[in-house]
């Protein structure tokens, strides 16, 4: 009797245990799972006075040099969606260098693509070039964008192929042959973009000018999965700053395409999307900083 109850006990024991194992199981399967996964940021930002006193688009001059036409002209006659060719998606890895992948890799690339008559692989900048030089601390630590855009502006950035990334060390500089070949690839000038003009931003792109945003990413960022790859509003904890570049729209989306640099298995082949009121809300919407870069 004594062997009959003892048994009884032991199984019952294992039922709980089974139990309890399988409700772990059910929970884990339920927690997002691109939670578990962290990836590589490093954009800081500026001061909002600071970020105040760049210079501002010129978005007449820039719609007459490019289009031929006046700002308003222009506005009227935007497509319902547009999405300009830039590099392949890339992968940023382990580094803080979203600043260079936005401003080198997507940005630079793409202008030298749509504006000096370049083709891929050729037209791939270099962030390399980039980070290894406006890198803060160590190499997971990142950098500002104005400084990653004033260095494109100051040196230019070589191509990929003649200095390729690496996530494994940011310590090499540039020598002189790179900043040789760096020197004909500048930025003609940078200036700010009112986020909250959804128009303006448009037309920038519609003009093949890429725009580079700086964002928060939080929890609500790394699960948009589940609103269609659509970024739409802020949630969760706080992760740090982003740099990444906006590179179309689509008015039926009504949201704003992006490239991240986080490899084509993250989002939808690299990309994801910005509602159009989350990008230009003035306070607590998606955007921190904003910005154009152009050449001649």
């Amino acid at each position: 009797m004594k062997n009959f109850k003892l048994i009884a006990f032991l199984l019952g024991m294992l039922s709980i245990s089974s139990c309890d194992n399988s409700s772990e199981e059910i929970k884990q399967a339920n927690e997002p799972e691109v939670n578990q996964k962290m990836y590589s940021l490093g954009a800081k930002f500026v001061d909002p006075q600071t970020y105040e006193s760049y210079q501002k688009v010129d978005l007449e001059a820039l719609t007459m040099k490019y289009m031929g036409k006046n700002a308003s002209a222009a506005k009227t006659t935007l497509p319902s969606s547009y999405t300009i060719t830039s590099s392949p998606v890339g992968n940023q890895g382990a580094e803080g260098s979203c600043v260079a992948w936005a401003t080198a890799y997507a940005a630079a690339s793409s202008l030298e693509y749509n504006f000096k008559g370049m083709t891929f692989p050729n037209a791939t900048r270099s962030p390399e070039y980039v980070y290894n030089q406006i890198k803060i601390g160590t190499c997971a630590q990142g950098a500002y964008v104005t400084t990653g855009l004033n260095l494109i502006k100051n040196q230019g950035v070589c191509s990929w192929s003649e200095m390729p990334y690496t996530d494994t060390s940011c310590s090499t500089l540039p020598n002189t042959a790179q900043k040789n070949a760096a020197s004909t690839h500048k930025f003609t000038s940078w200036a700010t973009v009112n986020k909250t003009d959804l128009t303006a931003v448009k037309t920038l792109l519609s003009m093949k000018l890429p725009v580079i945003i700086a964002v928060t990413v939080d929890d609500a960022f790394y699960n948009m999965g589940s609103t269609g790859w659509i970024w739409k509003s802020h949630s969760g904890k706080n992760y740090g700053g982003h740099a990444i570049c906006v590179v179309g729209y689509d008015d039926a989306k009504q949201a704003f395409k992006v490239q991240n640099s986080w490899g084509t298995s993250w989002g939808q082949s690299g990309y994801f999307w910005i509602d159009y009121s989350f990008f230009a809300k003035s306070f607590g919407g998606a955007i921190n900083e904003c910005y154009v870069a152009y050449v001649q």
